[in-house]
């Protein structure tokens, strides 16, 4: 038995042999803490002692996935799934309702939702999935999301929750291109989604006089951009499939043409009818807030103001007239970004992106270096899903995209979700812990 050294306990020693990445050690504990910071002023106090409390108790989160073998992930992953699924049905039969959507469980005076670990175990239940099933086939892409993730999706949706269910579609994609689908094989499956957003944009093409469904009307009609975007998609597809080679592939293809214009000129308003009306709001208002600026249009009105007041520097820590008389709603949590913006300004800012973008850059070299499939698709979903939120996030706080309640990973109040983060994290730094060379900065 080796004696005992007391070189060890030397800070630097164990700095220099310390088995994870250190870059984006550095990165997540200066987002955790400037979190801290920002919590302390925009929140008045109000939620700062709970997030001290949820980041303490995360220390211990962000080990327990860097000390799981991934071999026991393996074992756990079903147990895992199942767990998170229990715990969405749970939220839809005694969840408690806030802000008109019921997503949270209370439990010993804290709120949980279950939404967010169901993000994580989506991932570890797709990564093993497709490590023994490659969808090497269209039809086997359809079966891992049917298996795996229309349950979650559809239990999170009708909460109603689209922030969180538009991340698993985004988690489900970059995972599945990753273990081997081809682009054609993605196109086919987003390219509904596509086409229904396009053929809502621009210049009408009516086809039929409105059609009378219930209580409801139905206009037959497509965009001119939704038209040239189903083209492009055919002739893609034409092109890469050569289906002039092959009877059944142009069958095919003009069975697939036929359907995706049924879902341009039917699928917009049937999928609008199924939203909410605030979620109605949130998904046009981004496009002109001033159509409603005492509404829906305010939050989008109070973060730009904010964010162009706080110039280059800011105006100090608890100096921002916005934030500071509560001006930007929920800046604690969604708008968490704009009352940065006003009180530490564009340089903050670019710091903050710079080191989300960091931490994603050094977990995507990390799947270069990771040869085990399992391993290198969780570090892909995890890295998915941080891009997703950080993008969305962001976007809809300077008024580029719709607001859709999906927080800042890091930075915005809310135990769950950071703690996921955390998990997360240390499974990434686990993989890298075993399978990454020795660099410059290990």
């Amino acid at each position: 038995m080796p004696s005992f050294n007391f070189k060890n306990l030397n800070p630097s020693y164990i700095w220099r042999n310390i088995r994870f990445d250190k870059v984006v050690f550095i990165c997540l504990i200066s987002l955790v803490v400037f979190g801290l910071i920002a919590q302390s002023s925009v929140s008045q106090g109000a939620f700062f002692q709970k997030q001290l409390i949820f980041a303490f108790l995360g220390i211990p989160v962000f080990y327990v996935g860097y000390i799981l073998p991934t071999e026991t992930l393996k074992k756990l992953c079903w147990f895992a799934y199942g767990f998170a699924v229990m715990l969405l049905l749970w939220v839809l039969v005694q969840g408690t309702t806030a802000l008109g959507a019921q997503r949270w469980i209370t439990v010993g005076g804290f709120s949980i939702q279950p939404s967010e670990p169901a993000k994580i175990a989506c991932i570890i239940a797709l990564a093993y999935w497709f490590q023994n099933h490659k969808p090497s086939s269209i039809f086997k892409v359809i079966k891992a999301g049917s298996l795996i993730m229309l349950l979650p999706f559809g239990l999170i949706f009708i909460q109603p929750d689209l922030g969180t269910s538009l991340v698993l579609v985004a988690i489900f994609f970059s995972m599945v291109y990753w273990a081997g689908a081809k682009i054609s094989q993605v196109l086919v499956l987003i390219s509904p989604l596509i086409v229904m957003i396009t053929s809502a944009l621009g210049k009408r093409i009516y086809f039929a006089p409105s059609l009378k469904v219930g209580s409801h009307y139905i206009t037959l009609d497509c965009s001119v951009v939704g038209l040239i975007c189903i083209i492009s998609i055919v002739a893609y597809l034409a092109y890469h499939y050569k289906v002039w080679k092959s009877k059944w592939r142009s069958f095919w293809l003009s069975f697939y043409s036929f359907v995706i214009f049924l879902i341009a000129i039917l699928g917009r308003p049937l999928a609008w009818d199924l939203l909410e009306p605030y979620q109605q709001k949130r998904l046009t208002i981004f496009l002109d807030p001033q159509v409603d600026p005492l509404g829906a249009g305010y939050n989008i009105i109070q973060s730009l103001i904010a964010i162009g007041s706080g110039g280059f520097l800011g105006q100090g820590y608890k100096h921002g007239r916005l934030t500071q008389g509560q001006f930007v709603p929920e800046q604690h949590t969604d708008f968490i970004f704009s009352s940065i913006a006003e009180e530490w300004g564009f340089v903050t800012c670019f710091l903050i992106i710079l080191a989300f973008f960091t931490i994603c850059l050094r977990l995507y070299n990390l799947t270069k270096n990771v040869d085990d499939v399992f391993s290198r698709l969780i570090v892909v979903g995890v890295m998915a899903f941080l891009c997703f939120h950080v993008c969305v996030n962001i976007g809809m706080n300077i008024g580029l995209m719709p607001v859709t309640g999906v927080p800042l990973p890091l930075l915005s109040y809310g135990g769950t979700s950071l703690w996921v983060n955390l998990f997360s994290l240390g499974i990434t730094q686990r993989i890298y812990s075993n399978n990454a060379p020795p660099t410059l900065f290990r």
